[in-house]
Formats: structure tokens, C-alpha cells, sequence
């Protein structure tokens, strides 16, 4: 690592900031080391008359996958709370993330039911879905993928659809790969389950465990959608992820019975994406794991079944909550994170300020780690300055922080 002072002006989205050159005390940045994800972030430094910066003088832009893969990871969860500090989401973007996302399942649904009638591909709808995905990742890569917590099991073959393509994109700019193949992974994503239409319906939607003649018929599906998306003369890198996306870093996964090496980065993103959303999701016949337990559990999976790096990666790009982020409960209510949980890093202590419809309550303080009837999420880390906080706030941030 070699550090370069350079002043904010010439700061380029992709920088990795070492240092600011004011103390923590007089910025209001909770992280003083992240990577510039977009240009909103070298506004925030010039509007904290913030001069020069430290950067590392090798960016991520100058590194390939390749070489980000065969990076040691030193702390997964600092890494991940700091990108989170960056990657701050406000309440309008939210809101218009949320009517994209609506509208897109909508299309999904439709262009995957042409599919089962056997009437023409509409690709471009497709291209047109990738496309938003990709624009908007490009601007924050945290606001797409807060709201696929907002999920119905009604359409589940078309929402999954839709998040595996939010994730997979998120993940591909994450691992730095140009806009282009970012919007080409997000179609990829959309499409990696297409095989399924042309599975039976009663096996496809059967609420019970399926047979072993069922679950071979349905492991087909992965062979279908290769041979529809190769005869539409799709790019090699949508086939890819749609081919391998059930193969497994040991090689027991289908249908080649790939190894990790075997298999693609493509593949690799699907695999770890395809699966954090099947176990997360609710289901008619069983309820989804929430996000702690399910990345527990794919930890215990890493380089046994899906690629450990990756799969660090991935999470890097959810991001952790560190203590002072301002965030969006699936109540509606605001709150500001005020001291994390160790054990369980998306489920902190969360002081709720606000209340659905816009009016401020007495500051309550709420454990997102223990059931309660009604059960309380974050979706969303929001920008700060789209909301005024009450002093109060921060009192009891420092209060809670205080005790030992």
C-alpha cells in the first residue's frame, strides 16, 4: 500500500481514501477509510470543506476479479461496516428504488409467462429491466438491494428472479467490473432461472417436498434455460451464470459437477446469490431464515460449497450498520444505529425516533436481536442529511457506548 496526498478536487469515484486531513470530530464521515463508490461521495468531502485526502495510490480500478479474489480479507466486518458508511440512502431514492422494483417484477412476470406460452422472448424488455438495475446500483449499490426485504411469497419465481439479478449486479460492481458487464450480469441474474418456465407447473409451484422423479425434472430446468438462452444468441457471460449457477465449489453440484476452479466468475456470483436468497425468502410451505442466520450458515458452506471469497465480497456489498447510521425500519419508523452486535452485525441496538407517518416520538430504544411480536428489520441506511435528528439522539448513542 502506498499512500498519495491528493486534494479532494482530484478525487475520482473508485479512490480508496486512507485518511481525511481533518479529525474525526469535525467531519461527519463515521469511517475516515472507504472507497469513493459514485460522485455523491466526493460532493459530501467538498461540502465538509474537507481539502486534501490520503489515497492508495493502487485503486480498485486498476485490479482485475482475478487479483481481488486472490486478496487476503484481514476483517470482513470492518470492511463491510465501512462501505455501509459510504453507501447512505435517501428516503426519495428509496422510494423510487421501491417503484422500479414493483413495476420490474411486473415486466419479469410477464416476459417469463411468454415464455411458458411459447410466444417470442421479449429480450428487450429484459435488456430494459438490466439496464435500471445497473444505472441504479451505479448511484448507490445499498438501494436496490434494501428493497428486496419488501417481498410477497405470491411471486416468489419472479421476485427472486429480480433480487438475484439486484445482488448479482450489486456484486459484480462490487468486485469491479466495468458498467457494461455489470449490466450484462444483472441480465444474467433476471434470466438465470428461465429454465423454470418450461418445468411443469404443478412440480415448479408443488408445496411439498417433490419426489426424486420430481427433483430431476426440476433440476432440468437448468439445462432448458441454457439451450432457450443459447439459441437466443444471448453473451457468453449470461449463459455462463445461468449454467453454473448450481454448481458447488466441492463438485457436488449440477448438472457438470463442476470444481471451484472449473467453475466461472459468473458462476460463482450466481451460486452465492441464487442461494443467500432461496433461504432468506418466505414460502408458502416454510418461512425464510433472516439475514444473520442465513450468512451463519453459508460461512459454514464457504469453499465446501460456494467460493469463501466471493461470498466475503457479497457481504462486504450488503454492508454492516456502524454506530450512527441513520436507518429505515420495515415499520417505516426512522432510527439511528446505537451501538452494534457483535455476534449478530445486521441486527444492532436502533434508536427509533420517528414514526411511519413523519412525526418524531420519544427516543425508544430497540434491540433488533430479540423477538418480539412485532419484528423489526432494518431495510435501509439513509442519508442523514434527508432528515433532521434530534439532539437526544446522540445522547443516548454515547450513553449506551459508555457502558462496559
Amino acid at each position: 500500500m502506498c499512500m498519495k496526498k491528493i486534494a479532494v478536487k482530484d478525487l475520482k469515484v473508485g479512490d480508496k481514501i486512507l485518511r481525511l486531513d481533518k479529525s474525526w470530530f469535525e467531519t461527519s464521515f463515521f469511517k475516515h477509510k472507504f472507497i469513493v463508490k459514485d460522485k455523491s461521495v466526493i460532493d459530501r468531502i467538498m461540502s465538509s470543506n474537507i481539502e486534501f485526502v490520503y489515497i492508495d495510490e493502487v485503486t480498485p480500478e486498476e485490479i482485475k476479479v482475478s487479483q481481488i479474489l486472490e486478496t487476503p480479507t484481514k476483517d470482513i466486518i470492518d470492511e463491510a461496516a465501512e462501505a455501509a458508511s459510504v453507501n447512505l440512502i435517501d428516503i426519495e431514492d428509496f422510494s423510487k428504488a421501491s417503484e422500479v422494483y414493483t413495476e420490474s417484477v411486473k415486466m419479469t412476470k410477464c416476459v417469463f409467462e411468454d415464455i411458458r406460452a411459447g410466444k417470442m422472448f421479449n429480450n428487450c424488455a429484459v435488456k430494459s429491466i438490466a439496464a435500471n438495475i445497473a444505472q441504479i446500483t451505479r448511484r448507490n449499490k445499498g438501494v436496490l438491494a434494501s428493497v428486496t426485504k419488501l417481498r410477497q411469497y405470491d411471486d416468489y419465481t419472479f421476485q427472486h428472479s429480480m433480487n438475484v439479478s439486484i445482488y448479482s449486479a450489486g456484486l459484480a460492481s462490487h468486485l469491479g467490473m466495468d458498467s457494461n458487464e455489470v449490466e450484462r450480469i444483472a441480465c444474467a441474474g433476471l434470466l438465470h432461472d428461465v429454465g423454470k418456465m418450461l418445468v411443469p407447473k404443478d412440480i415448479l409451484n408443488k408445496p411439498g417436498k417433490l419426489t426424486d422423479e420430481e427433483f430431476s425434472m426440476m433440476r432440468n430446468h437448468v439445462q432448458y434455460g441454457y439451450d432457450f438462452l443459447r439459441k437466443e444468441a444471448v453473451a457468453d457471460d449470461i449463459l455462463r451464470l445461468a449454467y453454473e449457477h448450481h454448481e458447488r465449489y466441492d463438485g457436488s453440484g449440477y448438472p457438470n459437477r463442476l470444481r471451484d476452479k472449473d467453475i466461472s466468475i459468473e458462476g460463482k456470483i450466481g451460486a452465492v446469490v441464487d442461494i443467500y436468497d432461496a433461504i432468506t425468502s418466505d414460502r408458502v410451505y416454510h418461512k425464510g431464515m433472516e439475514p444473520p442466520s442465513a450468512l451463519k450458515l453459508m460461512f459454514k458452506w464457504a469453499d465446501s460449497y460456494i467460493n469463501k471469497k466471493v461470498f466475503e465480497f457479497f457481504i462486504m456489498n450488503i454492508g454492516i450498520y456502524p454506530v450512527g447510521t441513520l436507518v429505515l425500519m420495515n415499520t417505516h419508523e426512522l432510527g439511528i444505529v446505537g451501538k452494534t452486535n457483535i455476534n449478530k452485525p445486521t441486527e444492532p441496538l436502533v434508536l427509533v425516533f420517528m414514526n411511519k407517518k413523519g412525526r418524531r416520538l420519544p427516543v425508544k430504544v430497540v434491540d433488533l436481536s430479540i423477538k418480539t411480536v412485532v419484528k423489526r428489520k432494518i431495510l435501509a441506511p439513509i442519508n442523514p442529511e434527508s432528515v433532521s435528528v434530534p439532539d437526544e439522539v446522540y445522547s443516548y448513542i454515547d450513553n449506551l457506548n459508555k457502558i462496559t
